[in-house]
C-alpha cells in the first residue's frame, strides 16, 4: 500500500494538498520494517493550470494521502480516484504517522475506512 505526505521539508507533513511542493512516498510491504520510501517532486505542477489534477495523477498508485489542508472539491475527486485524503496539523512528523501507520497495518486491527484500502490492494 502506498501512503503519500505533502511536505516541503521531507520530515514534516505541512503543506496545502493543492500547493504541496513535493510529496514524500512510503510503500508499505506488510513486514515489520517493510517500508520503502521515495519523494515525488511538483516541480511541473506549479505551472498547472489544474494542479489539483495534476497531483491526483501523480499520486494515483496511493491509498493515503495527508496534508496539512485540502479544499472540499479536492477531496472529492481524491475519493473518487480511490485516494484517502487526512488532514493533520502542520508540523505532524512523518515518522510518526509511519509508526502509526505501521502499527495498525501489523495489528490487524484497522478501522473500517483503512479495512477497505488494505483488502482493495490485497485484492
Amino acid at each position: 500500500m502506498l501512503i503519500a505526505f505533502a511536505s516541503g521539508d521531507g520530515l514534516t507533513i505541512d503543506s496545502h494538498f493543492a500547493s504541496a511542493p513535493k510529496f514524500e512516498m512510503y510503500k508499505f510491504t506488510g513486514e515489520k520494517l517493510g517500508i520503502i520510501h521515495t519523494t515525488l517532486v511538483a516541480e511541473d505542477m506549479a505551472e498547472s493550470e489544474d494542479r489539483v489534477n495534476a497531483r491526483i495523477n501523480m499520486l494515483k498508485l496511493c491509498a493515503i494521502v495527508y496534508c496539512t489542508q485540502i479544499g472540499g472539491p479536492a477531496a472529492a475527486r481524491l475519493v473518487q480516484c480511490g485516494i484517502h485524503p487526512l488532514k493533520v496539523p502542520e508540523g505532524t512528523l512523518i515518522v510518526d504517522e509511519l509508526n502509526r501507520m505501521n502499527k495498525l497495518l501489523l495489528s490487524k486491527k484497522l478501522p473500517p475506512w483503512l479495512k477497505k484500502k488494505v483488502d482493495a490492494v490485497e485484492a
